[in-house]
């Protein structure tokens, strides 16, 4: 999926985790959250990213791939970072360390695991299927991809609904608290 929408569905499980226990979302936990839900494709993908943002900015170089649908334009360091940010069991791992560390879990770094659940299943074998369980295997799910029309319109139809509903269902809570004062 892509990385922008990683970040709003993991910002939806929090706001509906801290709706129904009827918790005021901090914005630091929000941000928290989102950056965990972007941190995989960020340690992937982001360096050449910005690589290329500086050298279209200020060399006038072409952009090396747009649309990136192709593996062939894509450096091989890529798909080794990739296996690591993109597996449970390295997932897991990182979270039991920060959980011996602070001696306590650190709930907002679900936004990590999250990334990687949704993107098993929004990833086609033929480009960058999810490596869920590396190192130990290389079982791979063959997803619906999300650069399909279909897919993305479905997906951000729900977006679209799920942040509406959290909207509307703010403003209702909210005015049923100002008519009983």
């Amino acid at each position: 999926m892509d990385i922008i929408t990683h970040g709003l569905w993991a910002n939806v499980v929090y706001r509906g985790v801290t709706t129904g226990k009827n918790i005021k979302p901090s914005k630091t936990k929000i941000w928290t959250v989102i950056f965990f839900g972007l941190i995989p494709d960020l340690l992937s993908f982001g360096p050449i990213f910005f690589w290329s943002i500086y050298e279209f900015l200020f060399r006038g170089m072409e952009i090396p791939f747009r649309g990136m649908h192709s593996q062939v334009s894509i450096p091989n360091y890529i798909f080794g970072t990739y296996n690591y940010t993109h597996s449970f069991i390295i997932f897991l791992a990182i979270f039991g360390i920060v959980w011996l560390i602070r001696k306590k879990p650190f709930w907002l770094m679900y936004g990590w695991g999250l990334h990687i659940l949704i993107d098993i299943f929004s990833h086609a074998k033929e480009f960058f299927p999810t490596p869920f369980l590396f190192p130990i295997s290389n079982f791979q799910v063959s997803g619906w991809s999300w650069h399909n029309p279909v897919f993305m319109a479905i997906n951000y139809s729900l977006l679209v609904s799920v942040y509406l509903g959290l909207y509307l269902w703010h403003k209702w809570k909210n005015k049923r608290i100002i008519q009983k004062s």
